[in-house]
């Protein structure tokens, strides 16, 4: 039976506070998940061979139950007997009291009664009682301890899963970010503990919760080897690591807060792996030959004729070049989703992920910053990027702010800012069809060779689509403001003039209008 990856959530929803199960489940991860020799578990965990031989046989009869504490009739806490009873009353009076004391205390209190309880146990009770103790009053020194045992991992995906990464970073989505940002704030805490000024290892105090907390967490030392280093009693260690936690737990929120502004998951711009049994290579070349003349493809066609496999490819091989690729794939419409902004978003990672952030904290800050704004800060960050984008599924992308930031797009590539790709099923209302046909199936090879000589056939050059409405009403308005006296817009920055050509949008639409409204009646209307 394989042992089941689990979070913290999910140990926590199988054990509940089963202390003792959760350490077995972490023996058996060590040993059957991580593949560590028995003799190095054993000496991590303070276990012997024959108890790890026995808590493998129980989870192979039973699984994840066969680790779960059995509460049997005789047992100290279920039965409540007098040493457990002890304990606790002298634990109420002093919860603070040292081990040591305690016991003499406790035997004293059971020699009154005439009993004797041996002191393994007693120490062993006291153990369990302290820890039901911390769980209660101390969860979020649990979750750290919890998430510690996760630091080593890369990537830290299983951190970024615990409930300590939940609780800190609730509006991080992203499980790999998450984990990434809280592993960075827990090494910022450890060397926090680090004493600034403290006299020899073995002789100050004040290292011990450092050299503790790095050595079992950081580089993986196991407790007893740490502890014979320290010259620390078994008490003694337990007791610094408890106090390291806790200073660790006073010290992290602050930690986390003072790193820097986590980037944006670099999977909002990934493209996706392509075929391995890619097979459309004449059709790849052409667009490519587009792109690199042009600085535009439209990739397009119905379902089934390979459109995204083809892109993949596509972003496959200008990437293998140097070529840096922001990829963007459009959802269907529903209520929740915002085209544009979801490309926006994408469009806004990338230009964070090369040092640029203006834009990115605008989106997810949470400030009220108008689209305009934004449409500004993307226009200015587009500026000699000389970026490849593809948009994916280009069909869905749909709505006002959509058109706007895809405005602004077109606008670049024309200005040869970046270079641009739309797939979907449709050609765009603005393209020449006749320049652009349709992606064929890879089953009809007559059509794709009739694809591949109509799109070789194309003139060379950049206007290998028709003007689309937008470019002709900028270029006019370009016109007109080099005619017109050059002080009445100094005051402008240069994205603020090609924000006002977005905003020009309307104008163009109603012109649109007006020219279908003048055609000409087709002969069969005219009939």
């Amino acid at each position: 039976m394989e042992l089941p990856r689990l979070s913290s959530t999910e140990l926590v929803a199988n054990f509940g506070n089963d202390q003792a199960a959760l350490r077995r489940y972490r023996i058996l991860a060590a040993l059957l998940r991580e593949g560590r020799p028995v003799g190095e578990v054993a000496r991590t965990f303070g276990v012997s061979r024959e108890s790890i031989r026995r808590m493998r046989s129980a989870f192979a009869r039973e699984g994840m139950a066969g680790l779960q504490s059995r509460r049997r009739g005789g047992g100290h806490v279920a039965r409540e007997s007098p040493l457990i009873v002890a304990i606790r009353q002298e634990l109420g009076s002093e919860p603070g009291m040292a081990a040591p004391l305690l016991w003499r205390r406790v035997e004293a209190r059971l020699r009154e009664q005439g009993l004797l309880a041996p002191r393994s146990t007693f120490y062993r009770l006291l153990a369990q009682l302290r820890e039901e103790a911390d769980d209660a009053t101390h969860a979020p020194v649990r979750m750290l301890r919890d998430a510690l045992d996760d630091l080593i991992e890369d990537p830290p995906l299983a951190l970024g899963r615990s409930e300590l990464a939940l609780l800190l970073l609730p509006d991080e989505r992203d499980q790999l970010s998450r984990g990434r940002r809280l592993r960075e704030a827990l090494r910022a805490t450890i060397t926090r503990l680090r004493p600034s000024e403290a006299g020899p290892v073995l002789d100050d105090a004040r290292w011990r919760h450092y050299l503790i907390i790095a050595g079992e967490y950081e580089t993986g030392e196991d407790r007893a080897t740490l502890q014979d280093s320290l010259a620390l009693s078994t008490s003694t260690y337990s007791r610094a690591k408890r106090e390291a936690l806790e200073r660790m737990a006073a010290i992290l929120p602050a930690a986390l807060g003072d790193l820097p502004e986590a980037a944006p998951p670099e999977t909002l711009i990934t493209p996706p792996v392509p075929s391995a049994d890619f097979d459309q290579e004449a059709e790849l070349e052409q667009y490519m030959a587009r792109l690199r003349r042009g600085g535009l493809a439209l990739i397009w066609g119905p379902a089934g004729v390979g459109k995204l496999d083809l892109a993949a490819m596509l972003a496959a091989r200008l990437q293998a070049r140097g070529q840096k690729v922001i990829w963007h794939s459009c959802r269907p419409p529903d209520i929740e989703t915002n085209a544009g902004l979801r490309l926006l978003l994408a469009l806004a990672a990338g230009l964070a992920l090369e040092g640029r952030r203006d834009l990115w904290q605008a989106l997810t800050t949470g400030e009220t910053v108008p689209f305009t704004q934004r449409l500004e800060l993307l226009a200015e960050g587009l500026a000699g990027r000389r970026w490849i984008v593809i948009v994916a599924e280009s069909h869905w992308l749909n709505g006002d702010d959509a058109d706007r930031v895809l405005d602004m797009l077109t606008a670049a590539q024309e200005r040869r800012d970046i270079r641009l790709a739309l797939v979907g099923r449709n050609l765009p209302g603005w393209a020449d069809a006749e320049r652009w046909p349709a992606l064929p199936f890879p089953s009809d090879t007559a059509a794709r060779r009739v694809f591949v000589n109509r799109m070789a056939a194309a003139p060379a050059g950049a206007r290998l689509a028709t003007r689309t409405p937008a470019a002709i009403l900028r270029e006019r308005v370009r016109e007109l403001l080099a005619v017109l006296p050059a002080e009445q817009f100094s005051e402008f920055a240069p994205e603020q003039l090609a924000n006002f050509l977005v905003l020009l949008r309307p104008v163009e639409e109603l012109a649109e209008q007006l020219r279908q409204a003048l055609r000409p009646p087709a002969d069969n209307e005219a009939e």
